[in-house]
Protein backbone atom coordinates (compact mmCIF):
# COMPACT_ATOMS: atom_id res chain seq x y z
CA UNK A 1 0.00 0.00 0.00
CA UNK A 2 1.28 3.48 -0.92
CA UNK A 3 2.31 5.84 1.88
CA UNK A 4 -0.55 8.24 1.04
CA UNK A 5 -3.10 5.43 1.33
CA UNK A 6 -1.69 4.44 4.71
CA UNK A 7 -2.04 8.06 5.86
CA UNK A 8 -5.67 8.12 4.68
CA UNK A 9 -6.42 4.90 6.59
CA UNK A 10 -4.71 6.25 9.73
CA UNK A 11 -6.73 9.49 9.46
CA UNK A 12 -10.00 7.55 9.20
CA UNK A 13 -9.07 5.36 12.18
CA UNK A 14 -8.24 8.45 14.25
CA UNK A 15 -11.63 9.96 13.35
CA UNK A 16 -13.39 6.73 14.37
CA UNK A 17 -11.55 6.78 17.71
CA UNK A 18 -12.53 10.40 18.40
CA UNK A 19 -16.12 9.73 17.33
CA UNK A 20 -16.26 6.91 19.87
CA UNK A 21 -14.81 9.16 22.59
CA UNK A 22 -17.24 11.96 21.69
CA UNK A 23 -20.39 9.81 21.57
CA UNK A 24 -19.54 7.57 24.52
CA UNK A 25 -22.16 7.99 27.27
CA UNK A 26 -24.15 10.32 25.03
CA UNK A 27 -27.82 10.57 25.99
CA UNK A 28 -29.66 10.50 22.66
CA UNK A 29 -32.94 11.71 24.17
CA UNK A 30 -31.21 14.69 25.80
CA UNK A 31 -29.55 15.48 22.48
CA UNK A 32 -32.86 15.33 20.62
CA UNK A 33 -34.47 17.56 23.24
CA UNK A 34 -31.67 20.13 22.94
CA UNK A 35 -32.00 20.29 19.15
CA UNK A 36 -35.80 20.42 19.36
CA UNK A 37 -35.71 23.38 21.77
CA UNK A 38 -33.02 25.24 19.82
CA UNK A 39 -33.73 28.72 18.48
CA UNK A 40 -32.58 28.33 14.88
CA UNK A 41 -33.03 32.03 14.12
CA UNK A 42 -29.65 32.51 15.81
CA UNK A 43 -28.05 30.57 12.94
CA UNK A 44 -28.60 33.53 10.58
CA UNK A 45 -26.13 35.79 12.44
CA UNK A 46 -23.85 32.75 12.77
CA UNK A 47 -23.73 32.48 8.97
CA UNK A 48 -23.16 36.24 8.57
CA UNK A 49 -20.29 36.21 11.05
CA UNK A 50 -18.78 33.17 9.35
CA UNK A 51 -18.95 34.90 5.94
CA UNK A 52 -17.25 38.00 7.37
CA UNK A 53 -14.44 35.75 8.62
CA UNK A 54 -13.88 34.49 5.07
CA UNK A 55 -13.99 37.99 3.63
CA UNK A 56 -11.26 38.94 6.12
CA UNK A 57 -9.29 35.88 4.95
CA UNK A 58 -9.55 37.19 1.39
CA UNK A 59 -8.30 40.66 2.35
CA UNK A 60 -5.44 39.12 4.32
CA UNK A 61 -4.42 36.90 1.40
CA UNK A 62 -4.39 39.98 -0.84
CA UNK A 63 -1.72 41.53 1.40
CA UNK A 64 0.23 38.26 1.56
CA UNK A 65 0.32 38.17 -2.25
CA UNK A 66 1.12 41.89 -2.76
CA UNK A 67 4.89 41.39 -3.33
CA UNK A 68 3.99 38.94 -6.13
CA UNK A 69 0.84 40.43 -7.67
CA UNK A 70 -2.10 42.66 -6.76
CA UNK A 71 -5.14 40.35 -6.77
CA UNK A 72 -8.86 41.06 -6.52
CA UNK A 73 -10.35 40.18 -3.13
CA UNK A 74 -13.42 38.44 -4.56
CA UNK A 75 -11.25 36.14 -6.69
CA UNK A 76 -9.21 35.24 -3.61
CA UNK A 77 -12.30 34.60 -1.47
CA UNK A 78 -13.74 32.24 -4.10
CA UNK A 79 -10.43 30.34 -4.23
CA UNK A 80 -10.36 30.11 -0.43
CA UNK A 81 -13.83 28.56 -0.45
CA UNK A 82 -12.73 26.05 -3.09
CA UNK A 83 -9.74 25.09 -0.92
CA UNK A 84 -11.80 24.75 2.26
CA UNK A 85 -14.43 22.74 0.38
CA UNK A 86 -11.71 20.38 -0.88
CA UNK A 87 -10.41 19.94 2.68
CA UNK A 88 -13.89 18.83 3.69
CA UNK A 89 -14.31 16.34 0.84
CA UNK A 90 -10.80 15.04 0.13
CA UNK A 91 -8.26 13.35 2.43
CA UNK A 92 -4.81 14.54 3.57
CA UNK A 93 -5.91 18.21 3.63
CA UNK A 94 -5.11 18.45 -0.06
CA UNK A 95 -7.36 21.52 -0.15
CA UNK A 96 -4.39 23.77 0.67
CA UNK A 97 -2.52 22.48 -2.41
CA UNK A 98 -5.64 22.81 -4.57
CA UNK A 99 -6.11 26.36 -3.32
CA UNK A 100 -2.51 27.27 -4.22
CA UNK A 101 -2.85 25.55 -7.60
CA UNK A 102 -6.15 27.26 -8.50
CA UNK A 103 -4.82 30.66 -7.44
CA UNK A 104 -1.64 30.11 -9.46
CA UNK A 105 -3.64 29.31 -12.59
CA UNK A 106 -6.20 32.06 -12.04
CA UNK A 107 -3.67 34.83 -11.32
CA UNK A 108 -0.92 33.48 -13.60
CA UNK A 109 1.64 33.33 -10.79
CA UNK A 110 3.88 30.56 -9.46
CA UNK A 111 1.89 27.90 -7.65
CA UNK A 112 4.78 27.34 -5.23
CA UNK A 113 4.85 31.05 -4.38
CA UNK A 114 1.10 30.93 -3.80
CA UNK A 115 1.56 27.94 -1.49
CA UNK A 116 4.21 29.85 0.48
CA UNK A 117 1.69 32.61 1.24
CA UNK A 118 -0.77 29.97 2.50
CA UNK A 119 1.91 28.53 4.81
CA UNK A 120 2.58 32.04 6.19
CA UNK A 121 -1.18 32.50 6.60
CA UNK A 122 -1.44 29.32 8.67
CA UNK A 123 1.42 30.43 10.91
CA UNK A 124 -0.27 33.78 11.55
CA UNK A 125 -3.53 31.93 12.24
CA UNK A 126 -1.79 29.90 14.93
CA UNK A 127 -0.13 32.92 16.52
CA UNK A 128 -3.43 34.85 16.44
CA UNK A 129 -5.11 31.98 18.29
CA UNK A 130 -2.42 32.03 20.98
CA UNK A 131 -2.81 35.83 21.37
CA UNK A 132 -6.60 35.47 21.62
CA UNK A 133 -6.14 32.83 24.28
CA UNK A 134 -3.90 35.17 26.31
CA UNK A 135 -6.48 37.96 26.02
CA UNK A 136 -9.25 35.52 26.93
CA UNK A 137 -7.32 34.43 30.01
CA UNK A 138 -7.50 38.00 31.36
CA UNK A 139 -11.31 37.84 31.30
CA UNK A 140 -11.42 34.30 32.67
CA UNK A 141 -8.94 35.12 35.39
CA UNK A 142 -11.71 35.64 37.90
CA UNK A 143 -14.98 33.95 38.60
CA UNK A 144 -16.08 30.54 39.72
CA UNK A 145 -15.15 28.81 36.48
CA UNK A 146 -11.65 30.26 36.33
CA UNK A 147 -10.03 27.41 38.24
CA UNK A 148 -11.27 24.96 35.59
CA UNK A 149 -10.37 27.10 32.58
CA UNK A 150 -6.72 26.19 32.08
CA UNK A 151 -6.02 22.57 33.00
CA UNK A 152 -2.55 21.08 32.57
CA UNK A 153 -3.34 19.44 29.20
CA UNK A 154 -4.50 22.78 27.75
CA UNK A 155 -1.34 24.56 28.90
CA UNK A 156 0.77 21.85 27.25
CA UNK A 157 -1.28 22.16 24.07
CA UNK A 158 -0.69 25.91 23.98
CA UNK A 159 3.06 25.60 24.64
CA UNK A 160 3.46 23.03 21.86
CA UNK A 161 1.38 25.10 19.41
CA UNK A 162 3.25 28.30 20.24
CA UNK A 163 6.64 26.60 19.83
CA UNK A 164 5.52 25.03 16.55
CA UNK A 165 4.16 28.22 14.97
CA UNK A 166 7.09 30.37 16.10
CA UNK A 167 9.53 27.68 14.92
CA UNK A 168 7.94 27.54 11.47
CA UNK A 169 7.89 31.35 11.24
CA UNK A 170 11.61 31.53 12.11
CA UNK A 171 12.38 28.79 9.55
CA UNK A 172 10.45 30.64 6.83
CA UNK A 173 12.26 33.88 7.68
CA UNK A 174 15.65 32.13 7.45
CA UNK A 175 14.67 30.62 4.08
CA UNK A 176 13.65 34.04 2.81
CA UNK A 177 16.84 35.75 4.05
CA UNK A 178 19.28 32.97 3.05
CA UNK A 179 18.25 31.73 -0.39
CA UNK A 180 21.72 30.36 -1.18
CA UNK A 181 21.94 28.50 2.13
CA UNK A 182 18.50 26.98 1.51
CA UNK A 183 19.67 25.82 -1.92
CA UNK A 184 22.75 24.17 -0.39
CA UNK A 185 20.61 22.38 2.21
CA UNK A 186 18.25 21.11 -0.52
CA UNK A 187 21.20 19.80 -2.55
CA UNK A 188 22.60 18.12 0.55
CA UNK A 189 19.27 16.46 1.41
CA UNK A 190 18.29 15.44 -2.13
CA UNK A 191 21.70 15.10 -3.77
CA UNK A 192 21.11 11.39 -4.33
CA UNK A 193 18.30 12.13 -6.81
CA UNK A 194 18.75 12.37 -10.57
CA UNK A 195 19.71 15.80 -11.92
CA UNK A 196 16.32 16.65 -13.58
CA UNK A 197 14.39 15.78 -10.38
CA UNK A 198 16.82 17.73 -8.18
CA UNK A 199 16.57 20.71 -10.54
CA UNK A 200 12.76 20.62 -10.32
CA UNK A 201 12.92 20.57 -6.50
CA UNK A 202 15.31 23.54 -6.51
CA UNK A 203 13.06 25.49 -8.90
CA UNK A 204 10.00 24.78 -6.74
CA UNK A 205 11.94 25.83 -3.63
CA UNK A 206 13.05 29.10 -5.28
CA UNK A 207 9.46 29.85 -6.30
CA UNK A 208 8.31 29.04 -2.77
CA UNK A 209 10.88 31.48 -1.34
CA UNK A 210 9.57 34.20 -3.69
CA UNK A 211 6.23 33.83 -1.93
CA UNK A 212 7.90 34.59 1.42
CA UNK A 213 8.93 38.12 0.42
CA UNK A 214 6.02 39.61 2.35
CA UNK A 215 8.03 38.83 5.51
CA UNK A 216 10.34 41.71 4.50
CA UNK A 217 7.49 44.25 4.66
CA UNK A 218 6.88 45.54 8.19
CA UNK A 219 3.75 47.48 7.26
CA UNK A 220 2.19 44.46 5.53
CA UNK A 221 3.13 42.20 8.46
CA UNK A 222 1.29 44.55 10.84
CA UNK A 223 -1.79 44.58 8.59
CA UNK A 224 -1.71 40.79 8.17
CA UNK A 225 -1.41 40.33 11.94
CA UNK A 226 -4.40 42.62 12.55
CA UNK A 227 -6.47 40.86 9.89
CA UNK A 228 -5.59 37.47 11.41
CA UNK A 229 -7.00 38.65 14.73
CA UNK A 230 -10.13 39.88 12.92
CA UNK A 231 -10.56 36.52 11.17
CA UNK A 232 -10.58 34.70 14.49
CA UNK A 233 -12.67 37.38 16.17
CA UNK A 234 -15.44 36.63 13.66
CA UNK A 235 -14.85 32.88 14.00
CA UNK A 236 -15.20 33.24 17.78
CA UNK A 237 -18.43 35.17 17.29
CA UNK A 238 -19.87 32.20 15.37
CA UNK A 239 -19.16 29.99 18.40
CA UNK A 240 -20.78 32.53 20.73
CA UNK A 241 -23.90 32.98 18.57
CA UNK A 242 -24.13 29.23 18.00
CA UNK A 243 -24.28 28.80 21.77
CA UNK A 244 -27.20 31.24 21.86
CA UNK A 245 -29.09 29.00 19.43
CA UNK A 246 -28.89 26.08 21.87
CA UNK A 247 -29.43 28.23 24.97
CA UNK A 248 -25.91 27.54 26.27
CA UNK A 249 -24.74 30.00 28.92
CA UNK A 250 -21.41 30.86 27.29
CA UNK A 251 -19.80 34.27 27.66
CA UNK A 252 -17.71 35.75 24.83
CA UNK A 253 -14.37 34.84 26.51
CA UNK A 254 -15.59 31.29 27.13
CA UNK A 255 -16.70 30.97 23.49
CA UNK A 256 -13.26 32.11 22.35
CA UNK A 257 -11.61 29.54 24.60
CA UNK A 258 -13.78 26.83 23.01
CA UNK A 259 -12.77 28.13 19.56
CA UNK A 260 -9.05 28.02 20.39
CA UNK A 261 -9.23 24.47 21.75
CA UNK A 262 -11.20 23.26 18.72
CA UNK A 263 -8.92 25.05 16.23
CA UNK A 264 -5.75 23.65 17.81
CA UNK A 265 -7.38 20.23 18.14
CA UNK A 266 -8.03 20.18 14.39
CA UNK A 267 -4.26 19.93 13.89
CA UNK A 268 -4.66 16.25 14.78
CA UNK A 269 -4.63 14.12 11.57
CA UNK A 270 -8.12 12.85 10.74
CA UNK A 271 -10.57 12.05 7.97
CA UNK A 272 -11.88 14.76 5.62
CA UNK A 273 -14.03 17.40 7.38
CA UNK A 274 -12.30 16.65 10.72
CA UNK A 275 -15.11 14.26 11.66
CA UNK A 276 -14.92 13.18 15.29
CA UNK A 277 -11.97 15.42 16.14
CA UNK A 278 -14.09 18.58 15.92
CA UNK A 279 -16.82 17.11 18.14
CA UNK A 280 -14.41 15.68 20.72
CA UNK A 281 -12.43 18.86 21.28
CA UNK A 282 -15.60 20.96 21.31
CA UNK A 283 -17.23 18.93 24.11
CA UNK A 284 -13.88 18.76 25.94
CA UNK A 285 -13.69 22.56 25.87
CA UNK A 286 -17.31 22.97 26.97
CA UNK A 287 -16.73 20.54 29.84
CA UNK A 288 -14.42 23.19 31.34
CA UNK A 289 -17.56 25.23 31.99
CA UNK A 290 -19.57 22.29 33.39
CA UNK A 291 -21.83 22.04 30.33
CA UNK A 292 -23.64 18.71 30.06
CA UNK A 293 -22.05 16.36 27.51
CA UNK A 294 -25.29 15.67 25.62
CA UNK A 295 -25.96 19.39 25.24
CA UNK A 296 -22.32 20.07 24.34
CA UNK A 297 -22.30 17.36 21.67
CA UNK A 298 -25.56 18.66 20.18
CA UNK A 299 -23.93 22.10 19.95
CA UNK A 300 -20.78 20.65 18.36
CA UNK A 301 -22.70 18.60 15.79
CA UNK A 302 -24.99 21.52 14.88
CA UNK A 303 -22.14 24.02 14.46
CA UNK A 304 -19.93 21.54 12.61
CA UNK A 305 -22.75 20.55 10.24
CA UNK A 306 -23.57 24.20 9.54
CA UNK A 307 -19.94 25.06 8.77
CA UNK A 308 -19.52 21.93 6.63
CA UNK A 309 -22.70 22.69 4.66
CA UNK A 310 -21.67 26.29 4.01
CA UNK A 311 -18.11 25.45 2.96
CA UNK A 312 -19.09 22.59 0.66
CA UNK A 313 -22.08 24.31 -0.98
CA UNK A 314 -20.29 27.65 -1.54
CA UNK A 315 -17.08 25.91 -2.61
CA UNK A 316 -18.94 23.73 -5.13
CA UNK A 317 -20.78 26.81 -6.43
CA UNK A 318 -17.50 28.61 -7.16
CA UNK A 319 -16.10 25.42 -8.66
CA UNK A 320 -19.09 25.27 -11.03
CA UNK A 321 -18.96 29.03 -11.73
CA UNK A 322 -15.31 28.79 -12.74
CA UNK A 323 -15.91 25.64 -14.79
CA UNK A 324 -13.57 23.51 -12.67
CA UNK A 325 -13.71 19.86 -11.63
CA UNK A 326 -12.63 18.81 -8.13
CA UNK A 327 -11.35 15.41 -9.24
CA UNK A 328 -9.53 16.91 -12.22
CA UNK A 329 -7.94 19.50 -9.92
CA UNK A 330 -6.84 16.75 -7.54
CA UNK A 331 -5.21 14.86 -10.43
CA UNK A 332 -3.51 18.02 -11.73
CA UNK A 333 -2.17 18.82 -8.25
CA UNK A 334 -0.85 15.27 -7.89
CA UNK A 335 0.83 15.47 -11.32
CA UNK A 336 2.29 18.90 -10.53
CA UNK A 337 3.74 17.84 -7.16
CA UNK A 338 5.07 14.46 -8.32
Amino acid sequence: MKRSKWLIVIGILISILFLYLAFRKFDIEEGKRALKMANYYWLFPVVISYMFAFWMRGIRWKYLLLPIKKCKIFNLVSTIFIGFMANNLLPLRVGELIRAYVNGKKENISKSSSLATIVIERVFDGLALVILLLVTSLFLGSGSSAQHSFPHWLKKMIYVACALFLGVLILLYIMMRSKELTGKVIKKLFGFLKEPILKKILNLTNSFIEGLNVLRQRKEILIISSLSLLVWAFEGTTFYLGAKALNLSLSYPQAYLVLVIVALGLMVPSSPAFIGVYEYFCITALALFAIDKSLALSYAVLLHFLQFSLLVSIGLFFLWKENLSLWKLKKEVNDYSS
